[in-house]
């Protein structure tokens, strides 16, 4: 018995191919079924079956927001040069404002800071490039935008302990 043939064999091409490519190697391993791998009813965890909550939205728009407005080139990146806060480990911190005045970074303050930031400048680090860049994102028109981009910040930082 030969096994073999003499026609080639050509992966499909087009702009559905690798939909359709996926879709086999999904239906191939199982994925999607309702089954477990005992045969029984596999129930799905609740975060992949019940619809987002509105602070997940939130937390979702806001991270758009960080990568489309270009805040992430400041407050994302792993460069030495501290040019603004990484929000990585900003959120849940005490910073001290050119005030001299230390304040916790909550929700509260994230909002207070998007909307007015003269009010909440934090020692270290140049206020020019924040105005510039919330002068030109217009935040303070935006509430909404205010909200998420507090959301996403609060969310990143380190667990409360």
């Amino acid at each position: 018995m030969q096994l073999t043939s003499n026609v080639p064999i050509t992966a499909p091409r087009g702009p559905g191919a690798a939909l359709l490519l996926l879709a086999l190697c999904l239906a191939a391993a199982g994925c999607g079924s309702s089954k477990g791998a005992d045969g029984t009813q596999a129930s799905a965890p609740a975060y992949v079956t019940e619809p987002p909550t509105h602070q997940q939205l939130l937390v979702e728009e806001g991270a758009r927001l960080v990568v489309a407005d270009g805040c992430s080139a400041c407050h994302l990146n792993g460069s030495s040069q501290r040019v603004a806060p990484n929000f990585a480990s900003f959120a849940g911190n005490e910073v001290t404002l050119l005030s001299g005045r230390r304040v916790l970074v909550d929700e509260s303050f994230l909002r207070e800071a998007l909307s007015d930031p003269r009010a909440t400048f934090i020692r270290g680090y140049r206020p020019a490039p924040m105005l510039a860049a919330l002068a030109r994102l217009r935040l303070a028109e935006h509430p909404h935008q205010i909200a998420a981009l507090a959301a996403f910040i609060e969310q990143i930082g380190p667990e409360p302990e």
